[in-house]
């Protein structure tokens, strides 16, 4: 198999969207939003742009600045009490 068309994609998908797979500023992470928020409409179809796009948040969400509150809270909740914290909400 040739990959030359698969890199040539590639490059010119994160050369436009390079936050799919790595989020650098706020204005990024309100893009991915927006993008997951279109991709989940068709889940089947966009699975693996979507589990891509989920890690680049997941990264950023667990390293920016305005979560660290927010993070710092969940951790000392212990997974435990985090669980059970959740599924009061059911």
């Amino acid at each position: 198999m040739d990959f030359t068309t698969v890199k040539d994609k590639a490059k010119a998908l994160f050369a436009e969207a390079g936050f799919i797979s790595r989020i650098d500023s706020d204005a990024d992470y309100v893009t991915a939003l927006e993008l997951m928020d279109d991709l989940i409409d068709d889940y089947d179809a966009n699975r693996p742009l979507i589990d891509i796009l989920a890690a680049s948040i997941e990264r950023w969400e667990d390293s920016a600045l305005e979560f660290e509150q927010f993070n710092a809270r969940v951790a000392s909740l212990g997974e435990s009490a985090a669980v059970s914290a959740g599924s009061d909400n059911k």
